[in-house]
């Protein structure tokens, strides 16, 4: 199950994220897909290889998200009438309003940012504590399919 999470919801994920927006954030985003996609491979997924790319992928999710919520808060108290809401240099960072509930992209862009953060953490720390329920079950066998298709 790890390999399925790291190999390929993982940077689902983080390519989703990626493409929502276009900002230095989803640069760093792009950057850990590409990582996870042509680096991992080659180092390995096993212990510290695993970790290497895993816990800065937490740690910056984690930071997007919290500033991004910081942002959107004040941005809900101070309204449009606060300058840095349409600051160049906000948008280029990836800071992001609600301008739409129709097409709320930074909705989409914290979930993606969130899942991210949790597939991270339950690889990292299903893997510690030995969870791997699915070993046995039909998921272990569908997973360890779709685990061998790329090799």
């Amino acid at each position: 199950m790890g390999s399925f999470l790291i190999g390929f919801v993982l940077p689902l994920l983080l390519l989703t994220a990626a493409l929502v927006n276009w900002s230095l954030i989803s640069l760093v985003d792009l950057i850990a897909f590409l990582l996870i996609q042509f680096v991992a491979p080659k180092m390995g997924f096993r212990f510290r290889g695993r970790l290497l790319l895993l816990w800065p992928v937490i740690i910056f999710s984690t930071f997007v998200i919290v500033c991004q919520v910081v942002y959107l808060v004040i941005w809900a108290c101070k309204g449009y009438k606060w300058n840095l809401v349409d600051a160049w240099w906000m948008k280029l960072i990836g800071f992001m309003i609600v301008k739409s509930w129709k097409s709320p992209s930074v909705v989409y862009f914290l979930v993606g940012q969130l899942l991210a953060l949790f597939v991270a953490l339950i690889d990292i720390y299903g893997n510690n504590f030995g969870l791997d329920p699915w070993r046995d079950s039909c998921w272990g066998h569908f997973l360890t399919v779709v685990d061998h298709l790329g090799l």
